[in-house]
C-alpha cells in the first residue's frame, strides 16, 4: 500500500499565542487557500481511500480533497490530535470538551462518513486530557491497524491528521528525529511485505512560498 499522511491547513489556533487558543478551531483564510492547493496535488495521487480526524480543522482541510477526488471521507477518531479535545493551557485548568457530534459533522460536512463509535455526545465525550504516553499507545494501535487493514493491498490511502500524531505514527518504524511538519504537508510511506519505508517527508511543493506555514 501507499500511505499519505497529510497535516491540516493552518488553523486559527496556529495563528494565535497558546493562551488564546480554543478547543476546536477552524482554519484561517490562508488555511483555505492552502487546502485548495493541497486538493489539486492530492487529485494526482490516485487515492483509493480517504480518512480524516474529527477536529473541525481537519474536516475543513478534507472538504476540497473530497470535491477534487470524489472519495467519501471517513471520519476516524484515532487520527485526532495528541491531547484530545480540551480547554485550558496548564495542567491545573485543563478540562475535557465533547468535540463535534455525529449530527454536527453530518450537517456541516454532508457526504462524510462518520464512524460507528461516534454519536451526538461528541467524539471526545469530555474525557480527560490525553497524556503523551497514551498518545504514543494510540499511534502504535493506529499503525498496527493500518498495516493489518491495508498492508497487503494496492490501496492508496490518505490520513488527514495533526502534526503530533503524524510524528508518533512515523516513529513506529522510523527512528530518525524529524522536524514538525508544515501545514498541508504530505508525507508518503510505502508499506509492503511487512516492511515500511518513509518515501517522502513534509512535501509542500503544492504551496507557493508565501503560503508555507508551520
Amino acid at each position: 500500500m501507499r500511505l499519505y499522511l497529510i497535516r491540516h491547513a493552518e488553523s486559527q489556533n496556529n495563528a494565535l499565542p497558546e493562551s488564546q487558543r480554543v478547543e476546536d478551531p477552524g482554519i484561517t483564510e490562508q488555511g483555505y487557500r492552502q487546502a485548495e492547493h493541497l486538493a489539486t496535488r492530492v487529485r494526482e495521487l490516485g487515492l483509493t481511500k480517504l480518512f480524516t480526524s474529527p477536529f473541525r480543522r481537519t474536516l475543513q482541510t478534507t472538504s476540497p480533497i473530497y470535491e477534487a477526488t470524489k472519495l467519501t471521507p471517513s471520519v476516524r477518531v484515532a487520527l485526532h490530535e495528541e491531547g484530545g479535545c480540551y480547554t485550558g493551557h496548564t495542567v491545573e485548568n485543563m478540562a475535557g470538551r465533547p468535540g463535534m457530534g455525529r449530527s454536527d459533522i453530518e450537517r456541516e460536512f454532508p457526504g462524510f462518513a462518520v464512524s460507528a463509535d461516534m454519536d451526538d455526545r461528541g467524539w471526545w465525550t469530555s474525557e480527560l486530557h490525553e497524556s503523551h504516553a497514551l498518545a504514543r499507545r494510540r499511534a502504535e494501535a493506529l499503525f498496527r491497524r493500518t498495516v493489518d487493514e491495508f498492508g497487503g493491498t494496492d490501496e492508496r490511502v490518505a490520513f488527514v491528521m495533526h502534526a503530533d500524531i503524524k510524528l508518533l505514527f512515523i516513529q513506529q518504524f522510523h527512528s530518525e528525529r524529524l522536524e514538525l511538519p508544515s501545514n498541508t504537508s504530505i508525507t508518503a510511506i510505502e508499506i509492503a511485505a511487512g516492511e515500511c519505508r518513509l518515501e517522502e517527508f513534509n512535501y509542500v511543493g503544492h504551496l507557493p512560498d508565501e503560503l508555507v506555514t508551520g
